[in-house]
């Protein structure tokens, strides 16, 4: 689709990005007479079972998001299909997004820095009001206009990108701005958002993500574990009354975080007022509800919380097992500790794409490692299942892609892994005849 001149009604004037799932046009809508930015799919990405399901699922979200309307948000236009090539048309953004503006070293002024996330948050909160999560707040998800207006993009298409087609690199894509319950998998609401632009205020603030690492897994364990050092302590300009709007913003554990858009906003009116922001005491929470709780459920039985703000040590420390039925088989301390271990690996290597490889450092071992343990464990039994089945689809979409002698190597490990699988049949079938 490089050479397309026309999608719809739209007359195509350039390119402005290309990714795994498509491409982004700069486009003018001849009966407006205004111009517009196109969002495709590729087409040979729809043409299997679970691509229809993603179209549904693109269509779901198109329809959600076309109901947005506010100053802060990139507004969806209209939803269509031509030649077979789904689209969405959105608001053209004459600006730079934050990530660029960032990159390219621009330093803003404790003004900036709070208009700039004031105006994020109350796009959030208008959407928060409506139960929509973004999900992916991020440098590149934020514009800046021309005029200075402040706009949040790709609401909704965010949780489409994290499907299986993130995959296809190994990577689910840079945790660096995820919540901690994000990274682990958990359920998330309106507060993973606020947990989001904390970590930009802390970038716009210092220059610096507030969780950093060489590798992805590096950043997934430091968004779980660390405290990031105070702002006014990375960049002696930095007013000391952001360290405690910082610290609250990204509490481990949601129910120590702002639990709203307003409140956050309010926090940062009083340091551009000239106030203060005082930290109060907390105490230390318990799982449960709403708050962010299970890192791993072990066999049903054990799992380990999320750090409070008031606790000492940074580490995530295991929560006493719950065994309501004592058998004589039972695990002991010191192997239900190993399995929870494991089982946290797992998972890490899971959400970042490590399926099957490195050897010895990816979900596939680490689950079998679990079982190894305990070989009536149902969380590892259920993890195997998913890498399994996430192996496969993503052998599906790199052919789909073209990407035939990837799927050769795939196939190698599938007959090596998953022996008497029908799946792998249909895999050997695919190669052999392709």
């Amino acid at each position: 689709m490089s050479d397309l001149e026309t999608i719809g009604k739209y007359t195509i004037e350039g390119v402005l990005g290309r990714g795994a799932m498509g491409v982004v046009y700069k486009a003018f809508d001849p009966n407006i007479a205004r111009a517009v930015a196109v969002k495709t799919i590729h087409g040979n990405l729809l043409s299997s079972e679970m691509g229809k399901e993603m179209l549904e699922r693109f269509k779901t979200e198109a329809q959600a998001v076309g109901r947005l309307t506010h100053p802060n948000i990139v507004g969806i236009f209209d939803f269509d299909q031509d030649r077979g090539t789904p689209y969405f048309v959105m608001e053209f953004v004459e600006g730079k997004d934050l990530k660029n503006l960032i990159k390219q070293g621009s330093v803003f002024t404790t003004d900036e820095v709070i208009r700039v996330t004031t105006e994020i948050l109350k796009g959030l909160s208008y959407t928060h009001n409506l139960n929509i999560v973004h999900r992916d707040i991020k440098p590149a998800n934020i514009f800046i206009t021309d005029k200075g207006e402040v706009k949040i993009a790709d609401f909704g298409i965010a949780r489409m990108d994290d499907s299986e087609l993130t995959q296809v690199g190994s990577v689910l894509g840079t945790p660096s701005y995820m919540s901690p319950e994000q990274c682990i998998g958990a359920g998330v609401d309106a507060r993973s958002d606020l947990f989001s632009v904390g970590t930009l205020l802390y970038e716009m603030l210092t220059g610096k993500k507030p969780f950093r690492g060489e590798q992805t897994n590096a950043i997934i364990h430091n968004v779980i574990n660390l405290k990031p050092e105070p702002p006014s302590q990375v960049r002696k300009e930095v007013p000391s009354s952001f360290d405690q709007i910082i610290k609250k913003a990204l509490a481990k554990n949601a129910s120590q975080r702002y639990q709203t858009a307003a409140d956050f906003s309010a926090d940062l009116e009083k340091i551009s007022s000239g106030g203060r922001v005082v930290g109060k005491g907390q105490k230390r929470a318990v799982v449960a509800g709403g708050v962010v709780a299970a890192f791993a459920v072990i066999g049903g039985l054990v799992f380990t919380q999320l750090p409070s703000e008031n606790d000492s040590a940074v580490a995530v420390a295991p929560v006493a097992p719950i065994a309501p039925v004592v058998q004589e088989d039972a695990l002991t301390t010191a192997e239900r500790e190993k399995v929870a271990r494991l089982l946290d690996v797992a998972r890490a290597h899971f959400l970042v794409g490590r399926l099957v490889s490195p050897q010895g450092s990816n979900a596939y071992d680490a689950y079998k490692m679990v079982l190894g343990v305990d070989d009536k464990n149902l969380k590892a039994k259920q993890g195997m299942d998913e890498v399994r089945n996430r192996f496969f689809k993503r052998t599906k979409i790199l052919w789909l892609q073209g990407e035939k002698d990837e799927v050769r190597r795939h196939l190698v490990l599938a007959e090596d892994l998953f022996k008497g699988e029908s799946l792998l049949d249909e895999l050997r079938e695919r190669v052999q005849g392709g």
